[in-house]
């Protein structure tokens, strides 16, 4: 080989395993995600249409009626005032051990993908070689 020329990189099956399940898994998580956040949306919207909940039916006419989106737990929080108390009705949720489930996988592969994405660092062994490769001893320096 000559000396001008750059050695390629060669990548182990080993990391490259790591790398398409930490991958997969952070897919999977940020899809349970994105489905459970886009079902709360659309359950959100059917509600409204079909004027099953009385909230909902109360935040089209515009009496004072907020409808609050929240990431943790995922769920569609209608807020309304019924004479002169402040009432919170859950529209649509996803339940908390999916969420939680989702966010653990999202985070665990992303986390696994930065890691399997880092270079490798060359271990230097306790054989006694140098950053040159030669093996044998340090010289000494005498004191004066």
């Amino acid at each position: 080989m000559s000396a001008g020329l750059p050695r390629r990189r060669v990548t182990s099956r080993r990391r490259a395993l790591a790398l398409l399940v930490a991958s997969g898994l952070a897919l999977v998580g940020l899809v349970v995600l994105a489905v459970g956040w886009f079902g709360i949306g659309t359950t959100t919207l059917r509600a409204s249409a079909a004027g099953t909940e009385p909230c909902v039916a109360a935040y089209e006419g515009g009496a004072g009626v907020q409808i609050r989106y929240e990431l943790l737990p995922a769920r569609a929080v209608c807020v309304w005032e019924v004479e002169g108390t402040r009432q919170e009705v859950v529209v649509a949720s996803v339940p908390v051990a999916v969420t939680a489930g989702a966010l653990v996988l999202a985070v665990g592969g992303i986390a696994g993908t930065v890691a399997a994405l880092r270079p490798v660092r060359t271990v230097h062994r306790a054989s006694g070689a140098g950053r040159d490769g030669r093996t044998g001893a340090a010289p000494t320096v005498e004191p004066s």
